[in-house]
């Protein structure tokens, strides 16, 4: 399979910090777990590299990972309730493209199958259907804990109360990109043999938003050949007909491949702000994130606007970026950028970074520990 050129949008400058004030923050709340992070805004667009859904409207859905080719998002419940739902958003490119509906159905069945290994499957359909203009299937699985067959004495009181899994989904083959396979299902463990009727009705929503942007593996492959090569002119033509589609995923590529520019092409402020602002409001995280970083920063033609800075770059996290949450932990902490600083929303946001696997937060953190002094230094301005 070949690996996209899907790179981080820029270094952020942070200075010299010393550390010791978040070691003497207290920790977030309990309610606001690492790995949840809860959505201002319920029902917002969400884009990834190809396609884009728009996340469930309800406050308990909230969001676990994020990356440019899918997330995954988890519905809150009740602290004493035996059940949880988690909504997956995938899509993978597969070595060879699928070419009927025969293929499609036989990809999907397979992969569904092996929930068998670990589950007493009780039902299983796969239904071919159309859905924004392509080739999909809709799947339903039912399934059991397998039973307890030790001879303890309390295995009758464990198979009575085995949970089930229930499971609905849609998965398709991208409509420019037929090696692209794209699926959006939730799966619910409950003790019910059939699906919370509030998480399928959200679960519905989103299979219903599912919709595509014109996408070719090849010309995201080409523009970053034609990057490396130091020819951001071939690179744009390559990416022209996409965004002229109005495809996220495009608009971001090329607004990286001009902030790299050497010699800076002309108008390179105005001309990134038209490139990200309509990715980011389709809810691309990269593009949220490049884009507050620019309004952070400000550049010639580009004036400052930390509100709106701060803005996008909530927007980048609450998707589970984890560049935009470290970025917007720092200024949070220090208000060196217009925002108004919150030491305690800077650690929850560097801590969500940090869980998230971004090395320059983990290295904050890490050294705030280490650190005895409550001394902070402010992050030096960007130059």
């Amino acid at each position: 399979m070949t690996k996209p050129f899907v790179s981080a949008v820029f270094a952020f400058a942070v200075g010299c910090l010393t550390t010791g004030v978040l070691a003497q923050l207290p920790p977030p709340p309990r309610d606001d777990s690492l790995a949840q992070i809860p959505q201002s805004s319920p029902g917002a667009p969400w884009s990834f590299i190809g396609f884009g859904i728009t996340t469930p409207g309800t406050a308990d859905w909230f969001v676990a990972t994020g990356t440019p080719r899918g997330g995954v998002i988890g519905r809150s419940a009740p602290k004493n309730a035996a059940h949880g739902a988690v909504l997956a958003i995938s899509s993978e490119l597969l070595d060879q493209p699928i070419n009927s509906d025969t293929e499609l159905l036989a990809v999907t069945r397979e992969r569904h199958a092996k929930l068998g290994e670990r589950w007493v499957v009780a039902a299983h359909e796969e239904v071919l259907a159309r859905h924004a203009g392509t080739r999909c299937a809709r799947h339903t699985l039912v399934a059991r804990e397998p039973e307890d067959r030790s001879p303890r004495k309390d295995a009758a009181k464990a198979n009575a109360q085995r949970d089930y899994l229930n499971v609905s989904g849609l998965s398709c083959v991208h409509p420019t990109e037929p090696r692209l396979l794209v699926e959006v299902g939730v799966s619910e463990r409950s003790a019910q043999g059939a699906m919370n009727a509030e998480v399928a009705r959200d679960a519905t929503r989103v299979f219903e938003s599912l919709a595509f942007q014109r996408y070719s593996e090849q010309a995201l492959q080409k523009s970053a050949e034609f990057a490396r090569a130091a020819q951001p002119k071939e690179a744009e033509t390559t990416l022209r007909p996409y965004i002229d589609a109005d495809a996220a995923w495009a608009r971001f590529f090329l607004a990286q491949i001009l902030q790299r520019t050497v010699p800076p092409p002309d108008e390179l402020g105005p001309r990134l702000r038209g490139l990200l602002t309509p990715a980011a409001e389709r809810g691309l995280a990269d593009a949220q994130w490049m884009l507050g970083t620019l309004y952070l920063r400000g550049m010639p033609g580009v004036e400052r606007d930390p509100a709106l800075a701060e803005a996008l770059l909530r927007r980048a996290a609450e998707h589970g970026n984890p560049g935009a949450a470290y970025q917007l932990g720092i200024a949070l902490l220090s208000g060196v950028d217009g925002l108004a600083p919150n030491q305690r929303d800077a650690l929850l946001w560097i801590s969500r970074a940090a869980a998230r696997g971004q090395k320059e937060a983990q290295s904050l953190l890490s050294s705030a520990r280490d650190s005895p002094g409550p001394t902070l230094v402010p992050p030096a301005p960007a130059k």
